[in-house]
Parts: structure tokens; C-alpha cells; sequence
């Protein structure tokens, strides 16, 4: 390519009203995308590797190309939504709710879209007025057409009650099928089998009892296979339960820090793992082996972790990463995504592992951001950064108005030359900034990729 034409390239560029991103790069663990939200995200579903929806305190928002950009879907009542399931690209399903202090009162709706979210309609609405008393619904799961199995929960001061509920007429009508505590999880492996867990605590007596049920029949009736009962109030909180089959079954809870449990009888036994750490409000596993899950991270820890050997070992991921996860869904072993609070929004499309190479052991005298090379460049690139002493380190990817497309770096490194490679295959020509930062050094370099 000529002078000429390279100029008109970059001119051309430096006037287009945004740089459309067709699919981040395949090497570099979990990366950030724009939500154009701050709202806290509590559940994300994707039907294939374009389409999804993420929904959270009073938004919903759709994507149709793996997440790059994102739009707005109205609700017709301003909810929080805790669950979204999709049977097909135009068929979906929201549980939410909404709270009031003023009267004190709680609302939960179940809403239906026949047209991929462009509407919704109120198929399903369940209120509590009671002084002092909070309600919602956290999840469902859709058995067959007409079948839908649903959570509820109540809270009054310290204790704790709630149900399962469910629905012959696709969620329409719901009636009580099994009453016990803080019902938080619910998983099917056929038509009529399947699990539920919940706590019942009280605050006098004070006790805490976490359950597990098991029902044969579509969840008509309900039998418990498992109890583990604690003399406070603050006993085992289930938060995701996964069966795979009719032997094995996994959960992941909280008693203080991280409970993973796992079973291999039906539910009637469990061992059980304990962790200090807090990955534990969120948890998918794409196949028996091969599982991740998520939450709050502490200094220097990660907010995500995977196993790749049933729950034996758990491999850090996303370190140093500060946002909480609320959710993990992936559609592979390679390709997921991760919403948490503050419109956070995660994607990997290689199972979350990083692939930032380290050049030397020697320690740099200076921070420094090399110009990428080659450059301009088609499809093939590469980063290279020195840090001279340990730092939560960002790389970032930016159009021209300076609005951030992807963060392909955000860790914490030890002092050192680093090198990331960088295939572009499926970006779109034109100009793109990038930017080294940490808390001591920023710098800014311009990249032009060509085809």
C-alpha cells in the first residue's frame, strides 16, 4: 500500500463516528466489555455465541454480537431482575421483583417475550404486604412447555421461609409444592427428576437447617435426602446447585468463606471442600469436569476461579480482579461470560486462561510501552510492556473518541519484560489507540491494522 492511500486510511478513520469491534482476541483470559450501564448485573443467558441478554436492577439489555455492543430492552415495570432463561431466539422468560419500604410490600413478577425481548408481558404476579417482611423469587427452571418450577423466599428480621412453587399452564398460575426455608437453587437432569436446596433459620429458637430435596415426578412432591443443621442463624446458604446425572451432583455454598460440595449417591451424601475465599455466589459448569465460579475477590486474589478436575482443584483466574460476580454463564468450554454490580460486564473465549508471556527475568530500570510491531500491521501483532516493580497492571484498547473497547490486560504482574500477542483477524481496519496503566505510570500509542 502506497503513502497516499495509507494517509487516506487514517484520515478516513479519524472521522468515523466509532470502530466497530466484530470479536475480541482468543489469548488473553477474561477481558472487560462496555455495558453502557453502572447498574448492578444479577443473570446472563446467551442462546449461541452472538446472542444474550443481561438483566439486573431495573435494566435489561440485549446483545447481538457476542457482547461488543448492547441495547436497551424495556421492561413494562421497573423491577430487579434475578433470573432470564430463553427456550429459543424469540421465547424468554424473566423472574423479577420489586421492593417498597413505604408501604412495606414486595411484588414478583414472571414476564414472557414471544419476539426476543423487543416486548414483555406480565403473565404472572405475586404480592406480599406484611409489615417488616421482604420477598422475591432468585430462580426458575422450565421443565417442558407447560412446567415451569420457580423459588420463593421470605425474610422478617433473622428468620427465614419460603417454597417452591410451580406452574402447569407455562407460568400463568403457580401453587405450592413444597414449603421450607430461603430456596436458592433448583436443577433437573431429565423430565422428572430433579433437586432443590434451601435454609430455614430463626432467630428464637436460633437455628439454621440447610436442606436438600429430591422429587421424581416433575416436582409434585418433594422428599429431603440430605440436612446439615448449625445452632446460629447464619448456617450453610446454598447458592448454585448442578446435577449431571442421577448419582452426581455438585454446590456451591457459603458458611463464612466458600463451600463446594459434591456428590456421587443422588444427594445423600456430601463431601465437601472449604476455601478462604469468597468466589461464591455464582457457579457453571459447561461439563462434568470442567466448572468455574465467581464472586468477591481480597487483596491480591482473583474474583473468579476454575477446575478442570470436578471441583479436586481450583485454578485462580481474572487476578486481581475487584468487581463482584453475580453470574457465570458459558455456552463451551471456551466461550463465556461473567456480569457482576456496577455494570460489570466479562468475556473469554479460552476458558479464562491469560497467555501473557514473560520475556526475561531481569528487572527493568523503567515502566515502558513499546510501539507494537509490526505496525500498521494485518491481522498479527504485538504488545510489549516493561515493569520495573510489582503493579495491578491494564492494558486497554480504545476507539478514536477515547471510549474503551476491551481491556486485553488486568492483573497483577511481578516486576519484568511481558509480551502479549495479539491476532486481528476479526477486528475491523482502521485506527485504534492503547494504553498502559498502573497506579505510577500511564502511556498511550496509536495502532493501525489494515486488510
Amino acid at each position: 500500500m502506497g503513502a497516499k492511500n495509507l494517509f487516506l486510511l487514517i484520515l478516513s478513520s479519524l472521522i468515523l463516528f466509532f470502530i466497530y469491534l466484530k470479536n475480541p482476541n482468543d489469548c488473553f483470559g477474561w477481558y472487560s466489555l462496555y455495558s453502557g450501564t453502572s447498574r448492578n448485573l444479577n443473570d446472563v443467558i446467551f442462546i449461541n455465541i452472538n446472542t444474550g441478554w443481561v438483566g439486573g436492577d431495573s435494566i435489561l439489555i440485549k446483545t447481538t454480537n457476542g457482547g461488543i455492543n448492547w441495547i436497551i430492552q424495556q421492561l413494562p415495570v421497573q423491577i430487579t431482575v434475578r433470573s432470564i432463561y430463553f427456550t429459543n431466539e424469540n421465547e424468554g422468560f424473566i423472574l423479577g421483583d420489586w421492593m417498597s419500604s413505604t408501604p412495606s410490600e414486595s411484588k414478583i413478577y414472571f414476564l414472557k417475550t414471544t419476539n426476543s425481548g423487543n416486548s414483555w408481558s406480565i403473565i404472572n404476579l405475586h404480592q406480599v404486604q406484611s409489615i417488616g417482611t421482604i420477598a422475591y423469587s432468585k430462580n426458575f427452571i422450565i421443565v417442558t412447555d407447560n412446567v415451569i418450577l420457580k423459588t420463593y423466599s421470605e425474610f422478617t428480621g433473622s428468620s427465614s421461609s419460603g417454597r417452591i412453587l410451580k406452574s402447569t399452564n407455562g407460568g400463568v398460575n403457580f401453587y405450592t409444592v413444597l414449603n421450607f426455608g430461603d430456596m436458592s437453587g433448583v436443577s433437573f437432569v431429565d423430565l422428572n427428576t430433579g433437586w432443590a436446596m434451601g435454609t430455614a433459620s430463626s432467630s428464637s429458637p436460633l437455628f439454621s437447617v440447610f436442606k436438600v430435596f429430591k422429587t421424581t415426578n416433575q416436582g409434585e412432591n418433594w422428599f429431603n435426602v440430605y440436612t446439615d443443621s448449625q445452632p446460629s442463624s447464619g448456617g450453610l446458604q446454598g447458592k448454585a446447585i448442578k446435577f449431571f446425572n442421577q448419582s452426581t451432583g455438585y454446590i456451591l455454598a457459603t458458611l463464612g468463606n466458600t463451600r463446594f460440595m459434591k456428590t456421587s449417591n443422588g444427594g445423600i451424601n456430601w463431601t465437601t471442600n472449604q476455601y478462604n475465599h469468597y468466589n461464591n455466589r455464582t457457579m457453571f459448569f459447561s461439563d462434568l469436569n470442567t466448572g468455574w465460579i465467581g464472586g468477591s475477590s481480597s487483596t491480591g486474589s482473583s474474583n473468579i476461579r476454575k477446575t478442570i478436575d470436578a471441583g479436586v482443584m481450583w485454578i485462580e483466574q481474572n487476578q486481581s480482579g475487584t468487581g463482584i460476580i453475580n453470574k457465570l454463564f458459558f455456552i463451551n468450554n471456551n466461550i463465556g461470560w461473567a456480569v457482576g454490580n456496577s455494570g460489570l460486564i466479562l468475556k473469554t473465549t479460552n476458558g479464562g486462561t491469560s497467555t501473557i508471556k514473560s520475556l526475561s527475568n531481569s528487572l527493568p530500570s523503567e515502566y515502558l510501552l513499546k510501539q507494537n510491531y509490526p505496525n500498521p500491521f494485518n491481522n498479527l501483532t504485538k504488545f510489549e510492556f516493561h515493569i520495573p516493580e510489582s503493579a495491578d497492571i491494564k492494558l486497554i484498547i480504545y476507539d478514536l473518541l477515547g471510549r474503551e473497547i476491551m481491556s486485553i490486560v488486568d492483573e497483577s504482574l511481578q516486576a519484568g519484560i511481558y509480551i502479549v500477542d495479539f491476532d486481528a483477524s476479526n477486528l475491523a481496519s482502521g485506527v485504534y489507540l492503547y494504553r498502559l496503566l498502573s497506579d505510577k505510570f500511564s502511556d498511550v500509542k496509536l495502532m493501525v491494522l489494515i486488510k
